[in-house]
This record gives C-alpha cells, sequence and structure tokens, in this order.
C-alpha cells in the first residue's frame, strides 16, 4: 500500500470515528432539548474533564502559541498560571453555577442573570456580547483548520472545499447525539491532541539539536529569548498579568463551559477537575520545545501560525505528518463543535423561547435547536472570507469581551447590593473601553491589557451604580437567599 492511500485510510478513520461515535450517542439519546443540550445534567467526572480539557486547549493554544513562543520569548509558559486560574474558577464558582442550574433549571448563562437581576435590558445585553464574542473565537478554530489545510496541500485542496467537510462532520454528530456525543467525541480528541502536542515538541527539539543546544543557541543569540519580560520589559510583564486574568477568566465565561457546568452529574464532579485540569498543564511543554526549536530552525516567517505544521512538514516522516494534522484538527474540532453546540442552544432558549414563541413545545425546541446548529455553520462558513488575523490575537479579543461577564457574575453570587443598572452599565461601560481601546491602541496584539483595563472599568461602573440606585428589594432577597441555600449544602 503506497504512502498516499496509508495517509488517506488514516484521515478517513479520523473522521470516522467521531460520526460513528455521533451516531451510539444517538441510540442512547432521549428526543428533549434536556438531553440534547444537557446530557440530562447526568455528564460524569471523566466526561466533563476530557471535553472541557479539550475545548480549553485548542488551536488557540496549539498552533497560536508556538507562534507566540516564537515572537515573544517564554511569556506563553505563563499558560499553566491560567490553567490553574482556570481550574480555580471551577472551584469558586463553577459550583455555584452548576447548584443554581440544577436547583433553579438554568440552562444558558441568560438564565442566571434573568433570574438573579430580572432585568430584559441586561438580558439583551448578555446574549449579544456571547454571540459576538462566541462568534469570533469560532472562527479562531476555522481559520487554523484552513491554514493547516492549505499549507500541507500545497494549496491544491481549495478552501471552500475544506470547509465544506469540517462542517459536515461537526453537523452530522451534533445533530445526532447533542451534549452526549460532543462529550464522548472530546475524549476521542483529547488523547490526539495530548500525543500530538507532547511528540511534537520533543520531535522538533532533537531536530534542532537537543533542548540543552537549543536553549544554549537561544540564549547566546539573545537572552530575551528565556526571558519572561523579554525585550519589552515592564510592557511584557502587564501583558502577562493580563493574559493571566483574561484568557482563563474569558473561556470560562463562555456559555460551552457553562452549559457543561449545568450538565454536571453531582457536585463531586467539581472535587476532582481542578486537580486533572493543573495537572494538564504538562501538555505545555510540547507547545515550549516547538517555538523553542523554531527559533533555531527557521530564520524568518509570513504567517507565524504556520510555523508548527511548516516545520513538521519539513522535517517529520509523512506518517508522523499526517498524525500530527489529525492532532491538530482534533484540537479545532474538540473546540469548534463547542462554539457551534453552544451558539445553537443560545438561539434556541434565549432568543427564540424568550422572545418568539415562549409556548414552543420541548420536541418542536429539539428540532430548532438543531437546525440551528446548521445555520450556525453555515453562516460560520460563509464568514471564512473576512478572516485574516493572528489565530492568538483573534483568541485573546474574542475572550476579552466575554470576561466582562465575571463582574456581574461575581456580583449575583457574593454581594447582595448588586443592582441590574449596575450590571448593565458595568458591561456596556467595560465593553465600550476595551473596544475603543482596540481601535485606537497599538493593535489587537496588546488586547489583554486593554480587556483588563475594561474590566477594570467595569466593576468601578457596577460598584457605584449598584451603591446609588435605589434599593432592588427583590434582588437582595434572592441573593441572600440563594446564597444562604448554597451554604447549607455544605459542599
Amino acid at each position: 500500500m503506497t504512502t498516499t492511500s496509508i495517509s488517506l485510510l488514516i484521515i478517513c478513520v479520523f473522521a470516522f470515528v467521531p460520526l460513528l461515535i455521533g451516531e451510539l450517542s444517538r441510540n442512547e439519546s432521549a428526543e428533549t432539548t434536556d438531553d440534547f443540550i444537557l446530557n440530562n445534567r447526568k455528564l460524569g467526572t471523566f466526561p466533563m474533564y476530557m471535553t472541557v480539557f479539550a475545548t480549553w486547549m485548542s488551536i488557540f493554544a496549539f498552533m497560536g502559541g508556538v507562534a507566540y513562543f516564537y515572537e515573544k520569548g517564554p511569556i506563553y509558559m505563563t499558560t499553566i498560571g491560567w490553567d490553574i486560574l482556570f481550574a480555580v474558577l471551577f472551584i469558586v464558582i463553577g459550583r455555584r453555577i452548576w447548584h443554581y442550574g440544577k436547583q433553579y433549571g438554568y440552562v444558558t448563562p441568560t438564565d442566571f442573570f434573568d433570574d438573579i437581576y430580572g432585568s430584559k435590558m441586561l438580558n439583551v445585553l448578555v446574549i449579544g456580547i456571547i454571540i459576538i464574542c462566541n462568534a469570533i473565537y469560532l472562527q479562531v478554530q476555522i481559520t487554523g483548520g484552513l491554514l493547516i489545510i492549505q499549507i500541507a496541500s500545497n494549496g491544491t485542496i481549495e478552501w471552500y472545499i475544506a470547509g465544506i467537510v469540517f462542517f459536515a462532520i461537526l453537523v452530522i454528530y451534533m445533530w445526532a447525539g447533542g451534549l452526549r456525543a460532543v462529550a464522548r467525541i472530546d475524549i476521542f480528541y483529547g488523547i490526539l491532541l495530548i500525543a500530538a502536542i507532547l511528540s511534537a515538541g520533543f520531535y522538533l527539539i532533537n531536530v534542532a539539536g537537543g533542548y540543552r543546544e537549543v536553549f544554549v543557541q537561544i540564549i547566546e543569540e539573545d537572552p530575551a529569548n528565556v526571558s519572561m519580560a523579554g525585550s519589552d520589559g515592564n510592557h511584557m510583564v502587564m501583558l502577562w498579568i493580563s493574559l493571566f486574568v483574561i484568557v482563563p477568566v474569558g473561556v470560562f465565561m463562555g456559555p460551552h463551559i457553562w452549559i457543561r457546568n449545568y450538565a454536571a452529574e453531582s457536585e463531586k464532579n467539581f472535587n476532582a477537575l481542578p486537580l486533572l485540569l493543573s495537572l494538564s498543564s504538562i501538555i505545555c511543554i510540547g507547545t515550549l520545545f516547538v517555538g523553542s526549536a523554531a527559533l533555531v530552525l527557521v530564520d524568518s516567517i509570513d504567517n507565524p501560525d504556520s510555523i508548527l505544521i511548516s516545520l513538521m512538514k519539513e522535517y517529520a516522516g509523512p506518517y508522523f505528518f499526517i498524525f500530527l494534522i489529525i492532532g491538530m484538527y482534533a484540537a479545532i474540532f474538540s473546540s469548534a463543535n463547542s462554539q457551534v453546540h453552544a451558539l445553537a442552544v443560545v438561539y434556541t432558549m434565549d432568543i427564540h423561547k424568550r422572545y418568539i414563541n415562549d409556548k414552543t413545545p420541548d420536541k418542536k425546541l429539539l428540532f430548532i435547536t438543531r437546525i440551528a446548529i446548521l445555520i450556525v455553520a453555515g453562516i460560520s462558513y460563509v464568514v471564512l472570507l473576512a478572516v485574516h488575523n493572528n489565530i492568538f490575537d483573534m483568541g485573546v479579543t474574542a475572550m476579552g469581551g466575554l470576561a466582562q461577564l465575571i463582574v456581574p457574575v461575581l456580583g449575583g453570587f457574593f454581594w447582595k447590593k448588586s443592582k441590574p443598572r449596575g450590571a448593565i452599565a458595568g458591561l456596556l461601560a467595560g465593553e465600550i473601553v476595551f473596544l475603543i481601546c482596540l481601535l485606537q491602541g497599538a493593535g489587537l496584539e496588546d488586547s489583554s491589557i486593554y480587556a483588563l483595563a475594561g474590566l477594570i472599568v467595569n466593576a468601578c461602573f457596577f460598584i457605584m451604580i449598584s451603591l446609588i440606585d435605589k434599593p432592588r428589594i427583590k434582588v437582595e432577597e434572592k441573593i441572600e437567599m440563594y446564597r444562604r441555600e448554597y451554604r447549607s449544602k455544605d459542599y
């Protein structure tokens, strides 16, 4: 059998396995929105860990991380800090989201805001932020996927053909099994992406001469290559701080993570999940090794996002190269499926049911969710032509917008003086500051700093307006009653 035939066989297996898992999941599914969206709130600890991990380790962390190492030095290794903060958020906030969701029947993030604050204007604002930022993050995955296809095939496979295949696989297995299928397939994707990141890192560092030789050489070339502060000094320190906050908070505020928190089987999920996510940071060694090896092996490159795939194409054997492509696509699919699923759920439950027809039967809502998956995928496919940004910077921009939601969330959980007007004013102020900084500042590369500035302004407005606004007895009583009820569980 020729190399080409074996390569095609491997790719076909990669495409077939998710479809098979989707079909098996369909056979176990009940035709209800609760099952399709939340797996009947019975998502076990290991499947929850794998689907959260696989979603967290997107192409943003794969190709974007390597590019960041190459351009800015080891500041990306602070991702270990992001991972730990992301894990801690499941203890501090995730378990509360799960409890409130189970107790009061939440399905989307907007359900929480609506129940706590009772403001239609706030609901609309939250829905808008979620849809826009989630759509941007979905485009990050698609951009990475098409870049891989173009480089791997030397441009012989057109983007529109790759896009059709990309979305067809996603739509088929999500249509069949909903969150159950997504979570199970993410186990498969998670294993592949771990193996791909680590093996690529160790392979390329050896190609470059071994880790000792590589680091000696890049230090001789420029000590900034191994300095967290890099050549930009204090600016890089500020960048480290902003990335540490914005990336994990932004991802955690995404609707796909809310849905996974709601879907957890019990509070025990949140005991093991933080430790598992923290230990998973070990895969960042692979990203570090690839980015460091690239400093030795690559003199210059037009698009830093293409470094990993270009190096493997040049130095790896055909089978290893195909395996890496599959691992990279596992990272893409494991995030893209969550984004498409979440956007479809937000449309169905937050727009159609909330504003178009609140009496829609459950069976019809299930059908609408499936149609929404198809429409979201179709729109994303069309938007591909307009996307030409750096993967890492575009991802941080999406997270920066979502991160603003953490302020009214913390208020709704912990501060009884929180007011809906404070939440609205804070979100608007934070997002406007973030947008103005993006438009008037140095560009997307500083987007995490701009997002942090927006977050600070957001918090100030939220606290100030909440303090001066007239008392909202129902909101205060509800926040306090929910807090007491949660504490009584002694989780």
